[in-house]
C-alpha cells in the first residue's frame, strides 16, 4: 500500500487528493520510518526533528502493536537528531499539526502530556452567510490593503506579536479600516493545496485573522472575514478553510463548520 491509502484510510473523513497529501506531508525533509506484512507496507511514521508529523496504521492491522513500535523507533531518531522533546504533528506542518482527538488517547497512554488543540473548519463559499446581512460601524471601509509594510505590522503586532513575521508586505492581506487606521486584518489566498484539496476543488484560506483591541466587538471582523470570503469566491474558489483556531464559535456565525479537532501534545524524551 502507499503512504496516502493509509493515511485515507486512517482518516476516512478527510477529503485530502493524493497530489495534495503528497505535496503537503513533505516526505523529502523528514525521516519516513515503514512497518510492513509479507512485503507490504502497512504502517509508517514520519518525523523531522522534534515534530512526529505522522503515525499511521492501516485499520486492518491496528491494535496488535504496531503503532507503539513506530512511535518508539521515531522517538529515537528524534532523540539521535538532538531533541529533547517530541511533538505530535508539529506547528510547522503543512497537513496535520496535532493528532485528531480520536488519537489523543493512544498518545497519552504512552506519555504524551496535553498542551491544547485547535478546530480545523470548512464553508462552502456559496452558503456563508452574506456580508450584507451584518452589521457594523458604517464610516468602516473594507478592501485589498495597499499600504505599507511598517504600518501594517504595526496592527499585526497589536494582536499577536508571533504574526508579525508572517506580514512581509501587503500582498493578499485583505483590511478593514476605521478613521484612517486598520481596525481589523486577515490573509486571503484563494486556490492553495491544504487538507481540503480533493484535486478537482479551489480553496481559499482567509488566515491571521486580527481585529485590533481598540476597533472589537463592533462586529467589523466579522464583517471584514465575510466580505473576504467572497472576494475569494470571485477568484475560482468553492471552498473556504480556516486553519488553526480557537474561536470555532466566532467562525460558525458565518456558517463554518468544524470538521477535525486537533490536539496537540509533546513528551519529554532526553536527549
Amino acid at each position: 500500500m502507499t503512504y496516502y491509502e493509509i493515511f485515507s484510510a486512517c482518516l476516512p473523513a478527510l477529503p485530502t487528493g493524493e497530489e495534495a497529501f503528497e505535496r503537503l506531508a513533505e516526505f523529502r525533509d523528514a525521516r519516513v520510518i515503514e512497518h510492513r506484512e509479507n512485503g507490504k507496507t502497512v504502517a509508517f511514521a514520519a518525523v523531522a526533528g522534534n515534530a512526529l508529523r505522522l503515525l499511521c496504521v492501516h485499520p486492518a492491522w491496528q491494535r496488535r502493536g504496531i503503532g507503539t513500535a513506530l512511535l518508539r523507533q521515531a522517538e529515537d531518531a528524534a532523540r539521535a537528531g538532538g531533541e529533547k522533546e517530541i511533538w505530535v504533528g508539529g506547528f510547522h506542518s503543512h497537513l496535520l499539526i496535532g493528532a485528531p482527538e480520536s488519537a489523543r488517547g493512544f498518545f497519552e497512554r504512552r506519555g504524551y502530556e496535553p498542551a491544547g488543540g485547535c478546530d480545523e473548519m470548512t464553508g462552502d463559499l456559496n452558503a456563508l452567510l452574506p456580508a450584507s446581512r451584518l452589521s457594523c460601524p458604517p464610516d468602516v471601509h473594507f478592501g485589498w490593503y495597499d499600504g505599507d509594510t511598517e504600518t501594517l505590522q504595526k496592527a499585526v503586532a497589536a494582536v499577536e506579536e508571533d504574526w508579525v513575521q508572517y506580514f512581509s508586505g501587503p500582498e493578499n492581506v485583505y483590511c478593514a479600516v476605521k478613521d484612517g487606521q486598520i481596525a481589523s486584518f486577515c490573509f486571503a489566498e484563494g486556490k492553495r493545496t491544504c487538507i481540503l484539496s480533493t484535486g478537482i476543488n479551489n480553496v481559499g484560506i482567509p488566515g491571521c485573522v486580527g481585529t485590533v483591541p481598540a476597533f472589537r466587538r463592533q462586529g467589523i471582523g466579522l464583517k471584514m472575514v465575510a466580505k473576504a470570503c467572497e472576494e475569494l469566491k470571485t477568484q475560482g474558489c468553492d471552498t473556504a478553510y480556516i486553519h488553526y483556531t480557537g474561536v470555532a464559535h466566532w467562525y460558525e456565525r458565518l456558517g463554518f463548520r468544524t470538521f477535525l479537532h486537533l490536539a496537540f501534545l509533546r513528551k519529554p524524551i532526553g536527549g
